[in-house]
């Protein structure tokens, strides 16, 4: 019987736009620049997206591992990138003005709730669930990640809240999965996942003897190797869906 429901974020929670995605970036960059020129950097805005495309190469290139950067280490490879003694000219104060410039364009261009992911999150609860989130972040960590799951009032639905950035570990690693069901005090036998990624949800919940669900709003198929237990098109399926699972 299924009694545990873990949730990724991005793309199923909530879905974003490339155009949003974009803007955001543009905030983040424009932002950055704004509180180095106060200390006395004049930085280009070229330079700028130069060193957002090298930062993003470095993190990429961890990411492959299945590992993660605090937000502090990718505002340092992103500081460094501009140049490499950079961090060290820059005070603390400073530091912390780059970091909130570059981790909060997605509270002013938000990420949008999944149609029916409101009233389902609510629903399951309701009907005894534990519900959990599961995912990887990227430029946007979990402290922010947070802030918009509340503003949505999904927040309070869930049990525990895993981000990568914050655990280190990046799906499809077990450890994601296995830290997050054990501080929910739950079983991977009797806990399904949800998410679009068959690789990093649907894999990395099967390796650890999860049940997956993918999440397919637009009916993208799956790789055959990476099978889910089910598929789901729209939220308002999931308990119907559930209830056949744990039959």
């Amino acid at each position: 019987m299924i009694d545990t429901v873990t949730i990724d974020f991005w793309g199923t929670l909530l879905a974003d736009t490339s155009e949003n995605m974009e803007r955001a970036k543009a905030l983040r960059l424009e932002g950055v620049g704004m509180v180095l020129a106060r200390s006395g950097q004049r930085i280009t805005y070229q330079a700028l997206m130069r060193a957002y495309d090298a930062s993003g190469q470095a993190m990429t290139r961890r990411w492959r591992e299945n590992r993660d950067w605090t937000i502090r280490e990718q505002v340092s490879v992103f500081l460094s990138a501009l140049s490499s003694d950079l961090p060290a000219q820059l005070d603390s104060e400073t530091l912390r003005q780059v970091e909130e410039a570059y981790i909060t364009p997605a509270l002013f261009f938000p990420p949008e709730p999944s149609p029916g992911i409101l009233e389902t999150v609510a629903a399951l609860r309701e009907a005894g669930f534990t519900l959990c989130v599961i995912s990887n972040s990227g430029r946007t960590p979990g402290v922010v990640l947070r802030k918009l799951l509340a503003r949505y009032d999904l927040l309070n639905h869930f049990t525990v809240v895993t981000f990568s950035d914050e655990l280190g570990y990046r799906k499809p690693h077990p450890e994601i999965f296995r830290q997050t069901l054990a501080r929910a005090r739950r079983e991977p036998g009797h806990a399904v996942h949800i998410g679009d990624d068959a690789e990093a949800d649907v894999g990395g919940a099967k390796g650890v003897g999860m049940r997956a669900i993918h999440y397919i709003p637009n009916g993208d198929s799956n790789p055959p190797s990476l099978t889910p237990d089910a598929t789901l098109r729209h939220f308002a399926e999931l308990p119907d869906l559930l209830k056949t699972l744990s039959t």
